[in-house]
């Protein structure tokens, strides 16, 4: 391997351990010293990568949001405003395959420097669900009850993914997509 494959690996090995810790722990609960032992390196090749901790947890943050993104534009494209349960399928069994994402984007990104890339995620998340619905262009306060109801679900969707990451909710992934399209066809608009 060249210097540069190394330090590439070194770096994913430092991304893995900080979703590890930060998606375990808490972001409070972690530091650097805990990243390097987690990932068998020294605090040398940390900071080869990383000026800081928060660095680090932005580059986290960042790679968890760009994966998810990568999952959950395509599908919000392809089925549109009106059809939750692909998206849900998506979003909820990402979340539930792996509770490190709850604690890392629903709970530890309510604060800090996180709260930027929790509400840039939703907002692209919001924005393209819209741009599939075909009345967008013709009512502006259809669009606004829109955007305000994708912003109540998206809160909704990640207050069940916390309760069930907390095991307050103990019901299988089908069955709450199952409750989360009910709930979603309750409150959007039947104008369209």
């Amino acid at each position: 391997m060249s210097a540069e494959e190394r330090q590439a690996e070194r770096r994913k090995q430092l991304l893995a351990a900080g979703l590890e810790l930060f998606g375990t722990r808490g972001i409070t609960a972690t530091r650097v010293d805990d990243i390097c032992a987690e990932a068998g390196l020294t605090k040398r090749y940390f900071y080869e990568n990383f000026s800081s901790l928060d660095e680090l947890l932005l580059a986290v943050v960042e790679d968890v949001l760009a994966d998810l993104t990568a999952r959950v534009v395509p599908v919000i494209a392809s089925s549109g405003w009106r059809n939750p349960r692909p998206m849900l399928s998506t979003f909820i069994g990402a979340m539930l395959d792996d509770p490190r994402l709850v604690r890392l984007l629903v709970i530890e990104t309510h604060s800090g420097a996180l709260v930027r890339q929790r509400h840039q995620f939703i907002e692209r998340a919001i924005d393209v669900w819209l741009e599939a619905a075909p009345d967008r262009d013709r009512d502006p306060s259809l669009l606004q009850t829109q955007r305000l109801l994708a912003h109540a679900y998206a809160g909704a969707v990640g207050e069940v993914a916390v309760a069930w990451a907390s095991g307050r909710i103990t019901m299988s992934a089908e069955e709450i997509i199952d409750h989360l399209e009910r709930i979603f066809r309750r409150i959007a608009p039947q104008a369209g």
